[in-house]
């Protein structure tokens, strides 16, 4: 910081300029608190040949600025010429243009300038902080070419465009500065007066901080455009050259011409793997005859056209700070009234997408399905797509706020953003022409098909979106046909059209590979894996999600990397293999840190994590898992999100797995309320939700609403799939389970004997849906009293369950020690509740809420084996979780009966 500039006459005490009334002298620094206009200067923070840059304070608005201080003392340039010329500068209201708030004069013909105030380096500082590749360098001086061009809309040209006089800001946006050379193209406005009579003219601007060569023509030499150096006036074309320079220079490490004045520039370097198209334009810019160039700015600019999906990156701004410039209150209001405009109408964009000829469509090709519930089904799918197109209109809006009006972010992040948008713009239109042509099993799928849409929100994730990949811009016709790929493959796999979505991604895939680029395999491939998946293959559909971990990994893009990782988990999990889940998940959790949180991955990843515990027997992680999955799910969606229902539904499951029906009840209530308000009372996923509910009904006692929840969901899937279908099987399952806990083994017995059938006929006797279904006849055997078949059926499950490892073997040996109990098998009924209490700690703990059951078969056996002390132990133990699990009165009754028998028998 300079020492405050004083003078002292020798008679009194020092006074600082701009408080005494004399105009100091040109050559002094004005001090700490002086004055400039309203301003109160705090620093010097730069200086040139003629000015001096101070950081200063506006009372009036409560914020900092930028002031330069000027001085006319060149060739008979005056004080009127120095303000009409930076009132020209302040024309400019541009997001990558300096702002100047405010012009002034002073005595002894002083102009200052008032300026926004930011902190951050220039382009060329930045560029020599370290080696940058065009992908770094190529937004920053496509955005300063659009501040440039902004100032020639106006008439202003700046005529000493170069890295200097660009402003990296530690915000990431560059800005152009300095627009000491500037001058109006209309001569006849802004013309200064000669100042030699010399043949050549000295023509530099009072606000000049570079001296060229000799003084003789204005502008630095190295970025002068040929038509300047014969002596004719800087227009925007000369500005246009100084522009191509500069881009030349940072795609290339060198400058187009070899000397200054030269007329044949030198072509880009061998083996640049800067794209073709963005070399093109450098090398029109900077040709020597001005009318080969652009037309205009605006024009390099639409050709340079910049993929911004393909620029993601981090910038490093280090060194040390060059204060030039800051935005404050002001300046955003300013910025609101000159650009608020720009930022409106996003929703103009959805025509032909998502708009009222679109829903018609829609709602037609639904109802031509003729299903009894497609209008409900079309109400919801057009409730949640109205949703996600306000979120998407609201979403690019907001974007362009943040660095328009509110000058929160780039123009590098902004465009990133708008990459994101267009591509979920895009995966809407695609799904929007899907169901245009909606056949009865997209109609089937009610509103799920809108919440298998990308989330909106991951557009904003900053951190997600700047995250280095490397993707190519070139060739643009190949890119395109690859996002549309990709965007068709993602429709697709919403509706469930697998086939069609492996085609899709076959599409990508070969762009891919034609390029030979591995990052842009690696979303495809997890696409086709999905794809995979829902078609059965789950082998070929593992194969694909680890290639594209790897491929993900290996181009950087860790968004997709987890994502593949998470599925690959998943995949593994299903498949039994637990620790080769657990280390994907790892992995997936790794890359997720590197993109920042996001709701929606995990929610995913929780969701993952529970079903691995699951898989475990490890339900108490279980649990904690999916609960925390339904509250991220919860801040992803909104609290009464119709796309609850299915984070919803699987935390109640979870919970009813463990035993805890009682906590398990509100939960599927209120998935069935989400799902009952979004696609109406009759859709077959309807009849998902009341089956589970009615064994949550069953398990708490409540028999009378577990007798209606499953005649409406047997009515339902029956009416949609036919009275012979295996999605009837897990709602006669438990509609049998009902029944004969409700004391009418016949009714159960008649119901379970049609699931045996219809399991026989299309599942096999290996699936585990067979399994449970087996259990329930074995058991409603036993309540029939016959025991012979109750043990033969038994005994058959148990020894297919042990060979396949089931999740379900400790509650058949919790039956088959009941059926012990009531032929008075002691022995028998003590092994297999020993065993199935064993099972069920492992799973979840010694307070598993399925417990009480083995137990009170053990406390019953040891009574029967005259051990009451041990007897006396397991059936209190049984009431105990029974009552905690919140098990209805009528199944604890047994263990009530046997302590009272105890209580009795005791001397």
């Amino acid at each position: 910081m300079a020492e405050d500039a004083t003078e002292h006459d020798g008679a009194g005490p020092t006074r600082r300029e701009g408080q005494g009334d004399r105009p100091a002298r040109n050559d002094e620094r004005l001090a700490r608190g002086a004055l400039v206009g309203r301003y109160v200067v705090l620093d010097v923070v730069g200086e040139g040949g003629m000015g001096v840059v101070y950081a200063a304070y506006d009372p009036e608005l409560d914020r900092k600025v930028a002031v330069k201080l000027l001085q006319a003392t060149t060739g008979g340039v005056d004080q009127a010429w120095l303000t009409r010329e930076a009132q020209a500068m302040a024309r400019v209201t541009h997001p990558n243009v300096i702002a100047v708030f405010d012009v002034g004069t002073l005595p002894g013909d002083r102009v200052f300038v008032a300026m926004e105030l930011v902190e951050g380096q220039t382009l060329r500082a930045w560029m020599k902080a370290k080696q940058r590749t065009w992908r770094e360098v190529l937004p920053l001086l496509y955005a300063a070419g659009a501040g440039l061009a902004a100032a020639h809309a106006v008439g202003l040209v700046h005529r000493d465009f170069k890295p200097d006089n660009v402003l990296v800001g530690h915000d990431g946006r560059a800005r152009v500065m300095d627009f000491g050379l500037a001058r109006l193209r209309r001569d006849d406005e802004l013309e200064p007066p000669a100042q030699s009579s010399d043949a050549s003219i000295e023509l530099r601007s009072p606000l000049t901080r570079d001296l060229t060569e000799a003084g003789h023509v204005p502008g630095t030499p190295a970025y002068l455009a040929p038509e300047v150096y014969d002596g004719n006036a800087a227009d925007a074309r000369s500005d246009q050259f100084a522009f191509g320079v500069a881009l030349y220079e940072a795609l290339f490490g060198v400058r187009p011409y070899t000397k200054n004045g030269a007329r044949t520039p030198r072509p880009p370097p061998e083996g640049s793997r800067v794209p073709a198209r963005v070399q093109r334009v450098a090398m029109r810019a900077v040709a020597a005859d001005p009318a080969a160039r652009y037309a205009s700015l605006d024009a390099l600019l639409a050709e340079l056209a910049i993929d911004p999906g393909a620029m993601r990156r981090r910038f490093a701004l280090g060194g040390a700070a060059v204060v030039l410039a800051a935005a404050a209150a002001f300046g955003v209001t300013s910025a609101l009234r000159s650009h608020g405009p720009r930022c409106e109408g996003a929703e103009h964009r959805l025509a032909g997408v998502w708009d009222p000829p679109a829903k018609h469509a829609i709602a037609a090709a639904y109802a031509a399905t003729k299903k009894p519930f497609a209008a409900s089904s079309y109400a919801g799918v057009e409730h949640a797509l109205d949703d996600y197109a306000n979120g998407w209109t609201a979403a690019v809006t907001d974007a362009c706020r943040a660095t328009r009006i509110r000058g929160e972010q780039s123009e590098d992040v902004l465009s990133l953003r708008e990459a994101c948008l267009d591509q979920r713009l895009a995966e809407l239109a695609a799904l929007s022409r899907l169901l245009g042509q909606a056949d009865a099993d997209i109609v089937s799928k009610g509103d799920r098909v809108a919440y298998g849409l990308e989330p909106i929100a991951a557009c904003a994730n900053t951190a997600a979106l700047l995250a280095p990949d490397r993707l190519p811009t070139e060739p643009r016709d190949q890119m395109d046909k690859y996002f549309k790929a990709l965007a068709e493959a993602g429709a697709q796999l919403v509706v469930g059209h697998s086939f069609a979505a492996l085609n899709a991604a076959k599409r990508a895939l070969d762009i891919a590979d034609a390029q030979h680029d591995v990052a842009m395999r690696a979303r495809p491939l997890l696409v086709r894996a999905t794809a995979l998946s829902l078609s059965g293959a789950e082998d070929d559909a593992a194969h694909d999600y680890q290639e594209s971990v790897w491929a993900a990994v290996r181009g950087r893009q860790d968004l997709v990397a987890a994502e593949a990782a998470l599925s690959v988990a998943g995949v593994a999990a299903g498949l039994g293999r637990v620790p080769e889940a657990k280390l994907w998940m790892g992995l997936s959790r790794a890359e997720a840190e590197r993109v920042g949180f996001d709701h929606v991955l995990e929610q995913h990843s929780l969701e993952v994590d529970g079903f691995i515990a699951v898989q475990s027997n490890d339900l108490h992680t279980a649990v904690a898992d999916h609960e925390h999955a339904l509250a991220e799910a919860v801040q992803a969606y909104g609290a009464d999100s119709p796309a609850l229902w299915t984070s919803e539904e699987l935390y109640a499951a979870t919970l009813a797995k463990a035993g805890l029906y009682a906590q398990a009840l509100p939960h599927f209530e209120r998935a069935l309320a989400l799902h009952e308000q979004s696609v109406g009372a009759d859709h077959p996923d309807v009849a998902v939700i009341l089956t589970s509910l009615g064994v949550a009904y069953t398990w708490t006692g409540q028999l009378d609403k577990a007798r209606d929840a499953y005649a409406r969901a047997l009515a339902l899937r029956e009416k949609e799939f036919g009275k012979t279908s295996p999605m009837l099987l897990v709602t006669l399952n438990n509609q049998a389970d009902y029944l004969r806990l409700s004391g009418d083994p016949a009714g159960a017995l008649q119901i379970i004997e049609r699931a045996r059938q219809i399991a026989a006929a299309t599942i096999g006797d290996t699936h585990p849906t067979s399994h449970t279904i087996e259990t329930t006849y074995a058991e409603t055997l036993t309540a029939l009293h016959r025991y012979a078949d109750a043990r033969a059926a038994f005994d058959a499950l148990l020894a297919l369950e042990d060979r396949t490892h089931s999740a379900m073997l400790a509650e058949t040996q919790a039956s088959r020690a009941e059926l012990a109990v009531d032929e008075h098998d002691w022995p028998t009924a003590v092994d297999f509740a020993n065993k199935s209490i064993a099972a069920f700690e492992v799973s979840n703990g010694k307070d598993n809420g399925m417990l009480w059951r083995p137990l009170v078969a053990l406390g019953r056996a040891r009574l029967g084996l005259a051990q009451p002390v041990d007897a006396k132990a397991a059936l209190e133990r049984a009431i105990a979780i029974g009552e905690q699990a919140k098990v209805k009165s009528e199944a604890l009754a047994p263990a009530r009966a046997a302590l009272a028998d105890l209580a009795r028998a005791k001397p």
